[in-house]
């Protein structure tokens, strides 16, 4: 019932059909998503369940140039009666490659609080989570940075793309263009292409489905956010689009 379980869990989704693919440079131009935030109205079982706030910023790591990805997840009133989540992650990328630099992980969920760290060494093609390595390739994402990398790609193919991810492990994520179709939220209605991570495990577990619309443009922006689990289906709309 975790709103931001759901979103990542489609980021974790391990699928080992097609061997995962390298990062691309990025486009020369700036990237629309840059100065962006993004307010989702959660809900689930016809009930409020929070917020989900997803942003993209220029800013520095270590003295470099680098993007910065920002996701909270706050649940609302009804849902934190049963459950409460205080969720916020970030991702630092490198504009030029787009392999993930820096990942960090602060939750609140229930009664469970938990940090986790993930810094990325690629000389060595090792990532450092709370300072235990993980084994990486040459061209690496994080859960979350995958949302941006994939707004990037041509979804106009047929074929599965592949990207490799890195949480607790190593991970070869397979996203698969379902379709085209016009949907309605609060920030208004879109032409959009459904895309669908697929594989047989990931965060919001087994068997579990997540499908996520993204506007049929150049910005592929995601608009609406579904997920069945066992006890309904749990929904994010777009309710507001902020630029400076």
């Amino acid at each position: 019932m975790n709103p931001a379980r759901f979103l990542l869990g489609a980021l974790l989704l391990a699928l080992s059909l097609a061997p995962a693919a390298s990062a691309q440079p990025v486009p020369d131009s700036r990237p629309l998503f840059l100065g962006e935030k993004l307010r989702f109205a959660m809900s689930i079982l016809g009930a409020a369940g929070g917020e989900l706030t997803l942003s993209a910023t220029e800013t520095r790591l270590d003295g470099r140039p680098a993007w910065k990805f920002e996701l909270s997840a706050i649940s609302g009133e009804f849902l934190s009666k049963i459950f409460i989540v205080r969720d916020y992650l970030a991702s630092w990328v490198d504009p030029k490659t787009f392999r993930s630099l820096r990942y960090e992980k602060h939750t609140v969920e229930g009664k469970r609080v938990r940090d986790d760290l993930i810094e990325f060494d690629y000389e060595k093609k090792i990532a450092y989570r709370d300072g235990k390595p993980i084994p990486i390739e040459a061209d690496t994402f994080d859960t979350l940075s995958s949302i941006y990398y994939i707004r990037l790609l041509d979804l106009n193919r047929s074929e599965p793309i592949s990207l490799t991810v890195v949480s607790r492990r190593l991970f070869p994520l397979s996203v698969v263009v379902k379709g085209r179709e016009t949907v309605t939220t609060p920030a208004g209605t879109f032409k959009t292409i459904r895309v669908e991570p697929q594989g047989p495990e990931g965060l919001i577990g087994k068997g579990k489905t997540l499908t996520l619309w993204l506007t049929d443009d150049e910005r592929k922006m995601p608009v609406q956010i579904k997920s069945k689990l066992k006890v309904g289906t749990l929904t994010g709309k777009l309710k507001a689009i902020e630029k400076p």
